[in-house]
């Protein structure tokens, strides 16, 4: 698999952790100690790396914050990729501190984002080919814009799945600010092989402030088509399938749920497994 394969892998973790909390309802605490791991699969069935999430707590500068951290992780024989992505939201406010996404491997990259304490300037900071980081650009934000992890999390508190139902958040990946509306378009059972099986709905995704050819190709390098799935009784992702563009290719890519370690209060309703149809013999 290529460079540019796993920085698309990584972009993916960026769009698939806008659904990774779980939903508690508004103002509710995090839940603190749970725990995720994903497959991903390009064009359905060939493994290319791995995705673990979890929620903890942390500091910052002297304030406590809500922890937010994830790993992906591909090794392809000539290419070893590495990304570790940090968020910290103050225990107190809520809102973003500190964000940072980290690249080891075959490739070292890195970019920071540093948050003001009244959360109106956001300095972008990146890692240059010396090693050293250096600040890029400051962004004016309103306060209640959130960096694409941590707010990710703290939409899902207030994320409502029910059909038709929509929740907005606003995100900021370097200095671009993204207006997204996430809404519930369709419900069904779904079955996640060795999980269980959800009472799952989908959610479109689109920006606000942005041309529809704009957003996942501006914020992600994905096509525009995203097709996510979420527990309804918790908003945990289950699966994501999307297109990559690869000059004139698009194969298929998919982020499917393999494990999940709950924490008390926040557990699914999962429903009975499907029964299995038995095929009738010919007389």
């Amino acid at each position: 698999m290529s460079m540019k394969s796993f920085r698309i892998i990584s972009f993916f973790l960026g769009i698939f952790v806008l659904f990774a909390a779980t939903f508690s309802g508004a103002g509710a605490s995090y839940p603190t100690g749970e725990k995720f791991k994903f497959k991903a699969y390009a064009l359905g069935i060939i493994p290319i790396g791995t995705v673990w999430m979890d929620i903890t707590t942390g500091m910052y500068e002297n304030v406590p914050t809500h922890l937010f951290k994830a790993r992906c992780y591909g090794d392809y024989k000539i290419y070893l990729a590495d990304v570790r992505v940090f968020s910290h939201l103050s225990q107190k406010t809520d809102k973003s501190v500190f964000h940072a996404i980290e690249q080891y491997g075959t490739e070292r990259r890195g970019r920071r984002l540093l948050f003001s304490p009244d959360n109106q300037f956001v300095q972008y900071v990146r890692r240059e080919k010396d090693g050293e980081y250096r600040a890029r650009c400051v962004t004016k934000v309103a306060p209640d814009v959130w960096d694409v992890f941590g707010g990710a999390f703290q939409a899902r508190k207030r994320f409502d799945t029910e059909i038709g139902a929509s929740t907005e958040i606003k995100i900021i990946e370097k200095r671009k600010v993204f207006h997204l509306k996430c809404t519930v378009v369709e419900r069904k059972p779904l079955t996640i092989k060795g999980v269980g099986t959800f009472d799952a709905v989908r959610v479109k995704m689109s920006a606000l402030n942005l041309k529809p050819d704009e957003i996942f190709k501006g914020l992600l390098n994905l096509d525009r088509d995203v097709e996510i799935w979420l527990d309804s009784s918790t908003a945990t992702p289950l699966m994501m399938v999307t297109t990559v563009p690869f000059g004139f290719l698009r194969p298929k890519i998919k982020l499917v749920l393999k494990e999940w370690q709950t924490v008390p209060g926040f557990e699914p309703k999962l429903l009975p497994p499907p029964e299995k149809k038995i095929a009738k013999r010919k007389r």
